[in-house]
């Protein structure tokens, strides 16, 4: 009895351990007990309740459907170093950083990195502000899904002094890194836009390298005081205005290819500018474009530009020597204002107008020849021209406005292109300002003046 029960009480415990181990590798494929739980986005622990269990399950269902049909979706394991960014969801699946929690644990502080996916979101652009102001982060790193940052997206970092663009980057917004203290700067060829005053007010900024064929707004690095070296290595048609504005030690600069337009105050009150070469695509230079080059001696403008316009080389002290071409009809007011050093200038033909105070206080110019097409002398042209001696007047010219000679001390040749009686018909003023002392036109009227009648304008060239 007992050799037939025993076998039985093993069948029975060999019957019980199937049945238990059926019973576990069931539970295991159901997901909802023993063994290693599958991988979940989900901070929240599991539950061991069957409802809890059901409802994490149906949670799931929906999260993957979601992530799938977004296009935010990645698999890139997110690297955040413990900021707590904020960030806003774009229109196609995408997320801009907007910013980060000033008031957790972790901050942006030395070396950082721009997260490549955030919250489940691929990042590709870092938004206006985002990190104005920080003056903890001293190297940034733009991962490579980014392709715009933002207005002032870093702007006022005062120890930022390094930062690396990505080769997706298509777009750096106005005073991005404006205030910043970046030592060098290359902007990849994939850059087609950079806003106004990006680069703005950098005072360690010594070298700028352009790859690409970008489009500048204005005074992209305006008043970078140690900025010597500028390089564009492609084509760009225009260069705006103040891009390099009181850039007060730039001394080279390698002019895109194919540029046509140098903006208004381009150069301005860049000192230490001594000579430049205007590439001769250029056909359109900017007002005050030039002004207050001190140290600049020396150019040679175009051929292809007409007009030198307002202020161009106004207060350049040290110009010397100008090349004028045969396309340039128009010389803007104050065109050569305070230009102190310059003795002898060549007008072409063509030249129709010149503008009010043009030579203003250009106080070594001995001499010059008004072209054949100028049909009056506009206000105060020589205005303090004290050295200037022999000066030829076309035929064409019916009218001479006030102080156009006034201050000439040194007048002693007046060379006129018609007869005597025609000179007798030309209108010229004797009024004077209520302000200060003028003396009007009293030394072109002068009656021991030198006068020759019937000359050309090839006489004092």
């Amino acid at each position: 009895m007992r050799l037939q029960s025993k076998p039985r009480h093993i069948a029975a415990c060999t019957t019980a351990s199937l049945a238990l181990a059926a019973a576990i590798l069931l539970t295991g494929c159901g997901g909802g007990g023993g063994g290693a739980p599958a991988p979940s986005n989900s901070t929240s622990q599991p539950s061991s309740s069957p409802a809890s269990s059901s409802a994490s399950s149906s949670s799931s269902s929906s999260s993957s459907s979601s992530s799938s049909s977004s296009s935010s979706a990645s698999s890139e394991p997110e690297q955040t170093d413990g900021i707590l960014w904020t960030y806003n969801k774009n229109n196609n699946g995408t997320a801009t950083i907007t910013g980060y929690d000033k008031t957790a644990a972790k901050t942006p502080t030395g070396e950082v990195t721009i997260p490549k996916v955030y919250k489940g979101y691929t990042i590709t652009k870092v938004g206006s502000s985002a990190l104005n102001g920080n003056k903890d982060i001293t190297r940034v790193v733009i991962p490579d899904t980014v392709i715009s940052i933002g207005s002032q997206a870093f702007y006022n970092c005062t120890n930022l002094t390094s930062v690396s663009f990505p080769s997706s980057l298509k777009n750096i917004d106005g005073s991005a890194f404006s205030k910043t203290n970046l030592d060098a700067l290359t902007l990849p060829a994939t850059i087609t836009n950079v806003g106004g005053r990006a680069f703005a007010e950098i005072a360690s900024l010594a070298s700028v390298t352009v790859q690409g064929k970008t489009a500048f707004g204005t005074d992209v690095f305006s008043t970078c005081p140690n900025l010597t070296t500028v390089v564009f290595q492609d084509s760009i048609r225009e260069l705006p205005a103040e891009m390099f504005l009181n850039c007060s030690k730039l001394q080279s600069i390698k002019f895109p290819g194919d540029v046509k337009t140098l903006g208004s105050s381009i150069f301005k009150k860049c000192v230490l500018l001594e000579n430049i070469t205007i590439p001769d695509t250029v056909t359109t230079i900017g007002s005050s474009a030039f002004s207050y080059c001190t140290s600049l001696r020396s150019i040679k403008i175009p051929d292809g530009v007409t007009e030198i316009k307002t202020a161009t080389f106004e207060e350049c002290s040290n110009l010397t020597n100008v090349v004028i071409p045969d396309s340039v009809k128009i010389i803007g007011e104050r065109a050569f204002d305070h230009c102190t050093a310059l003795t002898k200038l060549t007008l072409p033909r063509a030249v129709s107008s010149v503008g009010n105070a043009a030579f203003w206080y250009c106080r070594s110019l001995t001499q010059l020849a008004l072209p054949e097409n100028i049909s009056q002398i506009n206000n105060e042209v020589f205005q303090g021209c004290v050295s200037l001696r022999d000066v030829y007047i076309p035929k064409t010219v019916k009218q001479i406005n006030s102080c156009a000679f006034d201050r000439c001390t040194s007048l002693s040749n007046v060379y006129f292109g018609g007869s005597e009686a025609m000179w007798n018909e030309i209108t010229i003023s004797t009024s004077t300002p209520s302000y200060g002392t003028y003396n009007g036109n009293k030394y072109l009227t002068n009656p021991i003046m030198n006068r020759y009648w019937n000359q050309n304008y090839t006489c004092i060239r």
